[in-house]
C-alpha cells in the first residue's frame, strides 16, 4: 500500500494549477512566481505534518493555504485510497480491536442486530441523507463502513453511525480547533501511531480509515469507563461532563434510537408485506 503523502504528491501539480489561478495580494503578485509557489508547498508541508509537531505550525499553515487547496489535496487523498485495490487498501482493525476483552464491554454497546439486511440498510442511509443533506451514495458508503467496522470491533454499526452524526454530520473533512479531524473526529496528534497502517494521519480524512480508527478509541474507552455512556463521554474527552438533556451523551444515544427505530420501522413494513 502506498503511502498517503506518497499519493498526494503528484498532485501538487493540480494544486499548483489552481493556485495559479487564484487571485493574489498585492505583495504575492511582486514576488516571482517560483517563490510564492514554494511558500505555499511550505505551508502545505506544514499542514500535513501538523499533528505530528504541534498546534502552533498546523495551525500557520491553515492560515497560509487556500481553502481550495486543502480541499483539492484532501479530494485527491480520498479518490486515490478509494480506488486501491481490496483488501490491502485498508488493513482490517480486527486485530487491534480483539486485545480490548468483549466481556468488558457494556451490553448496551453490542449489536442490536439491525442492519442485517440491504432494505435495513437503505433505509437507514435514506434517512441519513435526508437528515444531513449528503447524497444518498455517500450515506450508502458510510452505512456500509459502519456496518464492516462493527463486525472488525464488536460493537454496534448503529453506535457509530451515532457517533459519526453527532462529531461531524457525516462530513469527513471536518475538522474542530482542537484538531480532531473526519468523521469520528480523532485527535490525530494524540492517536498518530493508530493511522500508520493506512500510511499515517493524512488518512484521518479517509472514511475507511477514520472509521476504523474511531471506532479502536470508541471501544478502548467504554471497556475503561465501563459502560457506555462513561465510555462516550472518555471518548468526547470529557469524563465529568453532565449527561443530562442536550448531553453530548444525550445526542449519541437519542440518534441511535431514532435510527433503530428508522430500521424496525422498515423490518416491520417488510414483514407486513410479505404476510
Amino acid at each position: 500500500m502506498r503511502n498517503p503523502i506518497e499519493i498526494a504528491v503528484p498532485q501538487f501539480n493540480s494544486v499548483k494549477r489552481l493556485l495559479a489561478a487564484l487571485t493574489l495580494p498585492t505583495y504575492l503578485q511582486a514576488m516571482s512566481k517560483n517563490a510564492w509557489v514554494a511558500i505555499v508547498f511550505l505551508a502545505i508541508s506544514l499542514w500535513l505534518i501538523g499533528p505530528r509537531t504541534n498546534a502552533g505550525a498546523f495551525e500557520f499553515a491553515r492560515i497560509l493555504i487556500p481553502s481550495e487547496a486543502r480541499l483539492l489535496l484532501l479530494a485527491h487523498t480520498q479518490f486515490e485510497f478509494a480506488n486501491q485495490e481490496a483488501p490491502n487498501a485498508f488493513p482490517s482493525i480486527a486485530a487491534a480491536a480483539a486485545v480490548i476483552p468483549s466481556s468488558k464491554i457494556d451490553l448496551a454497546a453490542l449489536d442490536t442486530k439491525l442492519l442485517r439486511s440491504e432494505k435495513e440498510r437503505h433505509a437507514v442511509a435514506n434517512h441519513l441523507a435526508t437528515k444531513y443533506r449528503i447524497s444518498l451514495d455517500e450515506s450508502m458508503r458510510y452505512v456500509s463502513h459502519a456496518v464492516e467496522v462493527a463486525n472488525e470491533v464488536n460493537l454496534d454499526p448503529m453506535l457509530l453511525l451515532a457517533v459519526m452524526a453527532t462529531e461531524s454530520s457525516f462530513n469527513p473533512n471536518a475538522q474542530s480547533r482542537a484538531g480532531a479531524q473526519g468523521l469520528m473526529q480523532v485527535l490525530t496528534r494524540v492517536h498518530t501511531e493508530k493511522f500508520e497502517p493506512y500510511g499515517g494521519v493524512v488518512a484521518a480524512f479517509v472514511p475507511e480509515a477514520n472509521i476504523r480508527v474511531g471506532a479502536l478509541i470508541l471501544k478502548a474507552c467504554i471497556a475503561k469507563a465501563g459502560s457506555l455512556e462513561a465510555g462516550l463521554r472518555s471518548y468526547l474527552g470529557a469524563p465529568n461532563a453532565s449527561s443530562g438533556p442536550n448531553s453530548y451523551t444525550f445526542k449519541v444515544i437519542t440518534e441511535r434510537e431514532e435510527l433503530n427505530d428508522v430500521a424496525r420501522n422498515r423490518s416491520r413494513t417488510a414483514g407486513n408485506t410479505n404476510a
